[in-house]
Formats: C-alpha cells, structure tokens, sequence
C-alpha cells in the first residue's frame, strides 16, 4: 500500500473549563510509550488562536491537566503574555 493511501486515524478529546461546558475545546489525543515501555498519553487541543499541550501517564490525568490549562488560559490571560525577546549572535530569540 503506498503511503498516501493510508488511512490515520485520530482519537479525539475535549477539554473544558471548569464545569463550563459552554467552554469547551477539542482536540486530538495520541497513546504513545516511553523509552522504558511505558505507556503515556499526549494531547494537544486549539483555544482561540492558540494551542495547548499535556503529557499524562494516563488519560484521566491528561483530561484534568488540560482542563486547567483551559482555564489558565481563558481567566487568567496565559496565552496574552508576548513575552521577551533578544538579540543573541545575530538572531532574534524568544526568551521564556
């Protein structure tokens, strides 16, 4: 089977803030493993103009851990902070 043939498919997931579900944002969800074997899940979820990401050891963790950062992200402005930058070398760098 050639390569553009195939068919991915992508697990979705939901992340809310707070009881909210008026605030609600999906996103997809991989189950990966680490290099000991170990199981882990990723998920990376669109709010407004942005993204959001966590790593859990299990699903139920990664649901809690992007709920908060929805909320993080829509009370408390996370994503609204430009940051700093600077000239190092020759190049613009984004400091964090």
């Amino acid at each position: 089977m050639k390569n553009k043939d195939r068919i991915e498919i992508q697990e979705l997931f939901m992340a809310k803030a707070g009881n909210d579900f008026n605030r609600c944002f999906y996103g997809t969800i991989q189950r990966l493993k680490n290099e000991d074997g170990s199981d882990y899940c990723y998920g990376k979820i669109t709010v407004n103009q942005g993204y959001i990401c966590a790593r859990a050891s299990n699903q139920e963790e990664l649901g809690k851990k992007l709920d908060e950062i929805v909320l993080f992200v829509l009370d408390y402005g996370l994503h609204n902070d430009i940051g700093k930058s600077s000239a190092i070398a020759g190049n613009t760098v984004f400091l964090n």
